[in-house]
This record gives structure tokens, sequence and C-alpha cells, in this order.
């Protein structure tokens, strides 16, 4: 119900919310009604447990010309809304924007800001920024034109990790706007999908690079280091997990990308003596 009440409380109001319930057990569909906001409709959808199905299915009913998605227990700004509508009337090529943000696990109490920077905006091309670390691609901070959908599609519902590829595709093909303030706060809990699905989240990352590689789209310094990087943070989290054979493999992985590097070859010998 926070989430929730953190969307009607936008200063911005024009709005609907289209609540797509993913087979939940409890009453959650007995505290929308009594709401009472003309605003929210709630839609049960059974239990389809797949993100990319469930943002299209959303897609699907929604009818504004901007498009934002929330996640469940997460929170925005009363403001976030209305500043991110500023930006598109500001930049009327902007295909996208995106706000600053940080997590907690009490509200009103910040873990971390997902940026340095808590004021300003950056406008452009986005996509190698994406890559580099500069931008963060936190969904529920997202919002876009409908208009650009025809061009990049919809969101991939083989994929698990469905958020990122959509956004980078966004920025592929168009220019977009972040506003550095922080507007979404997203809460820390132990469920959160990556934790349990860290070893996919790696290995479609790597695909979505190689993939932007082969296009042409990232230069050559670029996607080895980002390569180099991915490699060496997928090997470290197997050493965690005590999967020696896998670690070794990735850091080898990392150092074929950036041969003159000495930190995968001493990981290779710390995996070794491990």
């Amino acid at each position: 119900m926070e989430t929730i009440e953190s969307i009607r409380q936008q200063t911005y109001t024009e709005w609907e919310l289209q609540l797509i319930d993913d087979g939940s057990d409890d009453n959650t569909e007995e505290l929308i009604s009594s709401i009472n906001d003309n605003r929210i409709h709630f839609y049960k959808a059974g239990r389809i447990g797949v993100l990319g199905k469930l943002k299209n299915l959303g897609l699907y009913k929604s009818k504004g010309t901007l498009i934002a998605f929330m996640d469940s227990d997460d929170l925005w700004a009363p403001d976030k809304l209305a500043k991110q509508v500023a930006a598109f009337n500001k930049y009327p090529e902007a295909g996208f924007c995106l706000t600053g943000g940080y997590s907690f696990k009490k509200i009103n109490e910040p873990v971390d800001y997902y940026y340095k920077s808590v004021e300003g905006e950056r406008y452009g091309d986005l996509l190698l920024p994406f890559f580099q670390s500069e931008v963060a691609a936190l969904m529920p901070s997202l919002i876009f034109r409908r208009d650009c959908l025809p061009v990049t599609g919809k969101f991939i519902e083989g994929r698990l990790f469905s958020d990122i590829a959509f956004m980078l595709k966004l920025a592929a093909e168009f220019k977009g706007v972040v506003l550095y303030e922080p507007l979404l706060y997203r809460r820390l809990h132990a469920g959160n999908t990556t934790n349990d699905n860290w070893e996919l989240g790696y290995t479609e990352y790597i695909s979505l690079v190689e993939e932007y590689k082969k296009s042409g789209a990232l230069p050559t310094n670029v996607w080895r280091d980002v390569l180099f990087k991915l490699y060496i943070n997928y090997g470290e989290k197997c050493l965690v997990k005590k999967y020696k054979l896998k670690a070794a493999s990735n850091f080898f992985k990392a150092w074929v990308h950036k041969p003159k590097s000495v930190v995968p070859i001493r990981k290779l010998v710390k995996t070794v003596l491990k």
C-alpha cells in the first residue's frame, strides 16, 4: 500500500495505474477496491512469474502517451512524475527520462545513492554511458514515450532480466535525459530476484554486451573494458560460491580481453591456491 500511496501523492495528477496482480495469495484485491480511486485499475493475471510478460501486459492495458513502471515495494518522491514530464517538455526529442535515487531498508534512511551528484541533469546519447556505468539502469526511475515502442519493440519475454535489454534498446535508438535528483527510493530485501539468479544475470548481460559489440555500436576500448570487469566480477562471485573451476574460467576470459593486466593472473593464482 505504501507504493500505491506514493503514486497517489504525486503532484502530477494526470496518471493511470494499471496494477497487474501476478497471482498474489493475500487480500490485495480487497485493499485496492477500498481505495476508491478511479485512476487505479486492478487486473488479476494469474500466476505468470515472467517479468517481461507482466510488463507487456501492462503496456497492452495502458493508454498514456508516457509510460512508467513501478515495483511493488518501491517508492517515488511526490514530484517525480512532474519533474520528468517537465524534462520531456524541455527536451522534446528525448525518448526517455531517468532519475536518481537511493536504496533503503527503513524509510527516509538512505543506504546508498545511485549517483554521486544529487542535482543537475544530463541530456543526449546515453548508450555508451550505460555500458560505462555512468547511467543507472533502474526501471522504476524510467519514463519513456509510447511512440518509442514501434522502434524498440516490447520486453523480451524469454529473458529473465529483460529490463536492461529494453533500456539499452531505448538508449540505442533515442536520446535520453537523466535527472540526478534522487526521486526513486528502492527497498532492499532478502527476496530480490537478482540475489536468486545472480549467475543468469551475469550471462545475460555478457550476451547483451556481445550483441552490441557485434553490431558495431560499442568502440573496442569500451566493450573490452566492460567484458573485462564483468568476467572479473563473475569470477569473484563464483569464488564466494566455491565454484573454483568456473571462477578460474572467468578470470581467464578477463585476461583474454586485457592480456596486459596482472589482475586476472593474480586472481587465477589465488583461485588455484585457495
